[in-house]
C-alpha cells in the first residue's frame, strides 16, 4: 500500500509532547472515526482493519458476483485471525490486561492514535527524528535532551529510521530501542506481512512496558 499521498501534516503538526491517550471510554468497541483527530494509520488497530475487509468485500462482490461465495469465505477467515490479534492486544492492554498500570508509550512518529484510543494507551511523541527522512545532527540533539531530561528509558521507532541516528543516540543517552512497525512501505524483511508484524508491535509494546 502506498500511503506518501496522504496529508503528512495531519500527523506531524503537533507540539514537542503529543498525548494521544483518552480517558474516559465506557468500552473498546464503541470508537468511531470521526473520534479521533485525522490519523490515517487506521489499519494499526486490528479491529479498525476488521471493519475494513468488510468494504473491500462488499466492492470485490459487486464487481465479481460469481465470486461472492470465495471472496467471504476468505475474508471471514482472515477476520478470524485478526479478532486472534485482537485478543492478544485485549489480553494486554484492556481494561483487565497485563499491561492496565503503566501505558505509557514515548515513540518518534504520531501513528497509533487507534491503538491509542481503544487500549487508554498514551503514546508521547519524541520529534526529531522522522522515520522518513534523514535527522540532521541539531535533531538528534534534540531527542537525546529530551530522553535525558525526561529519563525515558525505552523509546519506540519505526522500521525504516535511520539506524545511524539511533545509534548515535543509543550511545548518548543508553535508552533501549524498540520497533514499531506502521507498514506505510514494503516490509524490510522477507516473509513478513500484515499479521506478523502487528503481533511484532504487540510483543514490543509488552516489552517496553515491562507487563
Amino acid at each position: 500500500d502506498d500511503h506518501g499521498d496522504e496529508d503528512r501534516e495531519g500527523h506531524d503538526d503537533h507540539g514537542d509532547e503529543d498525548r494521544e491517550g483518552h480517558d474516559d471510554h465506557e468500552g473498546h468497541d464503541d470508537h468511531s472515526a470521526d473520534e479521533i483527530p485525522f490519523d490515517p494509520h487506521s489499519w494499526l488497530d486490528p479491529l479498525s482493519f476488521k471493519a475494513q475487509i468488510d468494504v473491500v468485500l462488499n466492492a470485490f462482490i459487486t464487481a465479481f458476483p460469481s465470486g461472492e461465495d470465495t471472496f467471504t469465505a476468505n475474508a471471514e477467515a482472515y477476520k478470524s485471525k485478526l479478532d486472534t490479534l485482537a485478543n492478544g492486544f485485549e489480553s494486554a492492554f484492556g481494561e483487565n490486561g497485563t499491561c492496565s498500570v503503566e501505558k505509557t508509550v514515548v515513540a518518534n512518529h504520531n501513528a497509533y492514535s487507534y491503538l491509542a484510543q481503544r487500549y487508554d494507551i498514551e503514546f508521547v511523541t519524541v520529534h526529531g527524528l522522522d522515520p522518513e527522512g534523514e535527522p540532521s545532527a541539531e535533531n538528534i540533539a534534540e531527542v537525546v535532551e529530551k530522553i535525558t531530561e525526561d529519563e525515558i528509558t525505552v523509546f519506540f521507532v519505526e522500521e525504516y529510521t535511520d539506524i545511524s541516528s539511533v545509534d548515535s543516540i543509543v550511545s548518548q543517552t543508553g535508552v533501549t530501542i524498540l520497533y514499531l512497525y506502521t507498514m506505510e512501505m514494503a516490509p524490510s524483511t522477507d516473509g513478513e506481512d500484515y499479521l506478523s508484524l502487528m503481533q511484532k508491535n504487540l510483543d514490543n509494546l509488552i516489552t517496553g512496558l515491562g507487563c
